[in-house]
């Protein structure tokens, strides 16, 4: 499978064959399909759902659509919205009757009552609008098979004053029970029966995506619904699905338990009874980071200025450095798809930043603009690389790396101090002329000396910053110096400055 970005192809045909695979272990009835936000997970699914359906139908719930709702309505409006979907999408197979159409209408008007939607028609062209069901095909269907509603809704004798009233008390008496809309229930349980007759070989498939996006009190009653009630004999899943996909992020989900619960209470124990087998990983880091160079280069400067001097083509050095940051910020979970491919142009305001300088003259200020793009604003990058530095070791700040985050070599770790050290050494050392022999100084909040260069140099191969020793004399033992702490350190002081605008 590829994912089209821009003209960039995204390959995830291993990530497809893996999840087939987990969809094909024995008894996996209920998946737990997890990522985080913006990584593309809707758009798998879809192109999944395109690529196996000689073996699988599906149908799509989107229960943030009915996040306005009340708890208690928002398994109705599931129902409501499975209904269409299956009007729309499966007419032929199901082959609907008179009787059918009975209770459908039956439960819209219940819905509309009790909701205090708009007209039945209004409601259902509304609700297309929300959940991209086919409603085309349900409109003919409705009018084919009992004709003008007016004249059916008064053959069933059904009004406000005598079968709504009827219909709602007598649903109303066994609200909250295992059987509420269970004539409704049983409904979508035999038409999706009918699908499967019709196609003997494929699996019924029921995706509830964007779940943890809802709130708290809507998340865990879905997945109380649709794991609590299962069929009794069997096992079987609500209305009878093979499958049923929770799209969601699980860390969401266990902040969100946590907070409503309390840390002390064992989240585990809690989810586990909501999947089957293990939660599918949907991590598609490795193919977005194969592609990463390619998309970063598709950023265009505001200026002919900074097209120029960041050239990503001429200027290696900058690019590199700029590639590893978001290599890292993409390994850590802290960079998405979606994040990366709606990068705007780069406006890198002009100021003066002191000692003659331009704020474009500068390579970390114009980094901290390019990373401001992915999150709108300099506060959350702030947050971003601090949640970076503390993936290291805090303490004696040893580089944990390994070629996790910073990705590559120690060159692109000495390329990002080279271009944070004139910001942490005092203004006297960091204008000083340049000399060619190296210079060291003392920085007490790291218990290093620094060995550096002087800062007239920019060519590819050439880093200002040679290394650290332990305390303040030279001559000691080298160290790793925690990359991210120096740049957290470095932003907090642009940020002081007003260099951050």
């Amino acid at each position: 499978m590829e994912v089209a970005t821009q003209n960039i192809k995204i390959e995830t045909n291993e990530l497809l064959n893996k999840f087939k695979h987990h969809l094909g272990i024995e008894n996996n009835k209920r998946i737990l399909f997890s990522g985080p936000f913006g990584t593309g997970k809707s758009t798998f699914l879809n192109e999944f759902s395109e690529i196996e359906k000689e073996n699988f139908f599906y149908l799509k719930i989107f229960p943030v659509n009915y996040s306005v709702s009340k708890n208690e309505d928002v398994f109705e409006l599931i129902k409501f919205d499975l209904l269409m979907q299956l009007m729309g999408n499966y007419y032929e197979e199901i082959k609907l009757e008179k009787e059918d159409f009975t209770l459908l209408l039956k439960s819209q008007l219940f819905i509309m009552e009790r909701m205090k939607f708009m007209p039945l028609l209004y409601a259902i062209l509304g609700f297309s609008e929300k959940i991209g069901a086919p409603i085309v095909n349900f409109i003919k269907a409705l009018g084919q098979t009992v004709g003008d509603f007016n004249k059916f809704s008064s053959d069933l004798k059904i009004d406000e004053e005598n079968g709504i009233t009827a219909f709602l008390e007598s649903i109303q008496q066994k609200s909250g029970s295992h059987h509420e809309m269970d004539a409704v229930s049983e409904l979508i349980f035999d038409l999706i029966g009918r699908i499967k007759t019709k196609y003997p070989k494929k699996k019924s498939v029921l995706i509830i995506d964007d779940l943890d996006r809802l709130d708290p009190e809507h998340i865990f009653r879905l997945f109380n619904i649709f794991s609590a009630h299962s069929h009794e004999k069997d096992g079987e899943n609500k209305f009878g699905f093979d499958m049923v996909i929770f799209v969601c992020d699980i860390e969401n989900i266990r902040k969100i338990f946590h907070h409503k619960y309390g840390q002390g209470v064992d989240f585990s124990g809690y989810i586990d009874k909501f999947y089957s087998i293990v939660p599918f990983d949907f991590n598609n880091r490795m193919y977005i980071k194969a592609k990463t160079g390619e998309l970063l280069r598709e950023i265009r400067f505001s200026s002919d200025y900074l097209q120029q001097t960041y050239n990503f083509y001429r200027n290696t050095r900058f690019f590199t450095t700029f590639k590893a940051l978001t290599l890292s910020l993409i390994e850590a979970r802290l960079l998405n798809l979606r994040m990366l491919i709606q990068y705007p142009v780069l406006n890198v305001p002009e100021f003066y930043i002191g000692n003659g300088k331009n704020s474009v003259d500068s390579p970390l200020i114009v980094l901290f603009y390019l990373l401001k793009n992915f999150y709108c604003s300099f506060d959350i990058l702030q947050m971003k690389i601090i949640e970076m530095k503390e993936k290291f070791d805090t303490e004696t700040f040893l580089s944990n790396h390994e070629n996790q985050y910073m990705v590559n070599n120690e060159g692109e770790i000495k390329n990002l101090i080279s271009y944070c050290l004139s910001y942490l050494l005092p203004d006297e050392k960091a204008n000083e002329d340049n000399t060619k022999e190296p210079k060291t100084f003392f920085l007490e909040k790291y218990n290093c000396t620094f060995h550096y260069n002087g800062f007239g140099n920019n060519y590819d191969l050439f880093y200002n910053y040679i290394k650290s020793t332990r305390g303040n004399s030279p001559n000691t033992e080298p160290i790793k110096l925690n990359p991210y702490q120096i740049l957290s350190d470095t932003f907090e002081i642009c940020n002081k400055r007003g260099l951050l605008r």
